[in-house]
């Protein structure tokens, strides 16, 4: 049966379109990524938020060797400790900023009761693969070794994000697994890119709605400074030749998503190595959804289910 797309989510879609078009947007591969990025702030201008009250937010930075790491600390009411989820935005690697995942960032800090810490990694092409997860690893060396400062708790210490925020993400994780002895507690991953191939059945499906294979080939053609760094397990999660020792995982994906079954085949390969896995598609969503929380009812559904099974997720007793 075929999924129909959800009708409020059609609507958004069709007034971002238009106001491209208004604006010439040409398409993307004929952009810099500079010129990229100034269409995905104008584009972002239309997706209307909603008001997220009762969370402390505080601009912290980590210095790097050479550069600074900005990060946003996002800490609910009551007196903690609590658990802790490094989060990664979205936005091929290549744009998104600490400003463009603040809403979804406060949601699950509030809902969740949770410290979010959002890490505006360096972009990509200025800094290629694999600076995203060197800044990644960076930031989740800081967490650990300011936990107390934080008031977060030590067994609570998550990692998320998405799209190619949840990339880096499980990339972060899959490498801290070989570097260290401290353990991630858990993954949050909403529609992660988890293979360079893009050759799935959804990407073959010729799906038009905001992320399209041509966007995704642009974006991988980016982040890589080789095709051959696209087998890299870091690069490309499911090539991974061992997910064992990996975090339980709460893995997002939506139905009229290109990313969809690569996110899918991830959480097989996750669960066939014996990883707790908690998988979930929604319908007649699309990319980017978390994005339309303000305006689309079966959005909201799903981002509030979502944060619902990381509560439970991170509140798990007998630990």
């Amino acid at each position: 049966m075929k999924t129909v797309l959800d009708q409020q989510v059609c609507l958004i879609l069709d007034r971002i379109n238009k106001k491209m078009q208004e604006l010439g947007h040409p398409s993307l591969d004929v952009l810099t990524p500079e010129e990229s990025r100034y269409f995905y702030k104008e584009a972002r201008k239309f997706f209307i938020g909603i008001a997220i009250h009762d969370v402390f937010v505080k601009q912290e930075v980590i210095q790097c060797t050479g550069y600074d790491l900005p990060i946003r600390i996002y800490t609910p009411k009551g007196e903690g400790p609590f658990p802790v989820l490094l989060y990664f935005h979205g936005g091929g690697w290549v744009f998104g900023d600490l400003d463009s995942c603040d809403q979804i960032c406060r949601y699950i800090s509030k809902h969740a009761e949770c410290l979010v810490l959002s890490v505006g990694y360096r972009l990509s092409p200025e800094n290629k693969y694999p600076a995203a997860i060197e800044d990644a690893i960076s930031s989740l060396s800081w967490t650990f070794n300011h936990i107390s400062s934080l008031n977060g708790r030590l067994d609570r210490v998550c990692v998320g994000g998405e799209s190619s925020g949840g990339n880096i993400a499980t990339a972060c994780a899959l490498k801290w697994k070989e570097i260290n002895n401290l353990p991630i507690h858990s993954q949050l991953l909403i529609t992660p890119v988890t293979n360079h191939a893009c050759d799935t059945p959804s990407f073959q499906a010729d799906y038009s709605y905001n992320l399209t294979k041509e966007k995704m080939v642009w974006f991988w053609s980016h982040y890589l400074k080789n095709e051959e760094e696209g087998f890299d397990q870091y690069a490309s999660p499911l090539r991974a030749e061992s997910l064992i020792g990996m975090p339980k995982t709460l893995l997002i994906t939506a139905e009229l998503d290109p990313l969809r079954d690569e996110g899918k085949l991830y959480a097989k390969r996750l669960q066939e190595q014996l990883i707790e896995v908690d998988y979930v598609n929604y319908p007649g969503l699309v990319h980017s959804f978390i994005n339309m929380i303000g305006e689309a009812e079966t959005a909201k559904r799903a981002v509030d289910d979502i944060v619902e099974r990381f509560r439970e997720l991170i509140e798990c007793e007998g630990e």
